[in-house]
């Protein structure tokens, strides 16, 4: 039971939910064009890479639902996580994996979040953000906090319980708004907002938290691609990126 702690969360999450590594790279056995992904396209999955998984006989597969290790011939999936165990600690090698797609993933939606900059701007999160969660409302009211911290908040839109639900139509509206900042404000304090249309993202960053393993809000992704569940406070959030 010594390791057991390796499967815990490093912080208490506090969130709205829905109604440096030392492993060795894997050696190539099979190529990507030599992978066969038609079960997991009949399945539902879009697959994005392929490459050999830390154990042997596994392929790492990222799809549009996230990280899975399939057999090489392609007809099982196994879904978890692998951890090294040879070194003085485990060293979870899936998360190097998942931090390295959600930096990835975070940039091709850049232009598509809202911001509130820091004047002497030393990190930049991304917050997976609902209208009607409480713990985001809290992380919003001391929004100047972070800020005075150096701490850039980069919003993108999670409706907690679905895309056809009210926080759904209540985020299209705030991306839409001719001041997205001001609106976002707004909704997070139930002042009612004029409906607007336009070709906005909330569905697009709704399947990118659900890629990334989002499950409730607020969710923090730090430039690194380390996620964490749920609110933190300023001050405990500045000495965690300061680490």
């Amino acid at each position: 039971m010594k390791y057991l702690a390796v499967l815990g969360l490093s912080f208490f999450a506090v969130a709205c939910s829905p109604e440096q590594t030392t492993s060795t790279e894997p050696t190539a056995s099979v190529a990507h064009s030599e992978f066969d992904t038609a079960h997991m396209q009949r399945m539902g999955f879009v697959v994005e890479s392929v490459r050999p998984a830390h154990i042997d006989g596994l392929m790492e597969v990222i799809t549009d639902q996230g990280l899975v290790y399939a057999s090489e011939d392609g007809r099982h999936i196994v879904s978890g996580r692998i951890y090294e165990i040879t070194g003085s600690e485990p060293n979870n090698v899936s998360e190097a994996v998942l931090e390295a797609m959600r930096v990835k993933d975070l940039a091709q939606v850049e232009d598509t979040v809202i911001e509130y900059t820091a004047p002497n701007e030393k990190h930049v999160i991304h917050v997976f953000t609902d209208t009607s969660c409480g713990y985001c409302r809290q992380l919003h009211e001391r929004l100047d906090e972070y800020l005075d911290l150096g701490i850039t908040v980069r919003y993108l839109a999670w409706p907690r319980n679905g895309m056809q639900s009210a926080a759904a139509a209540n985020l299209k509206s705030v991306w839409c708004a001719e001041d997205p900042q001001g609106a976002l404000s707004a909704a997070k304090n139930d002042e009612a907002l004029n409906a607007a249309q336009c070709d906005d993202p909330v569905a697009q960053h709704y399947a990118l938290g659900h890629k990334f393993g989002v499950r409730g809000t607020p969710a923090i992704v730090f430039e690194s691609g380390r996620m964490l569940p749920g609110y933190v406070p300023p001050e405990r959030l500045a000495a965690e990126l300061d680490k």
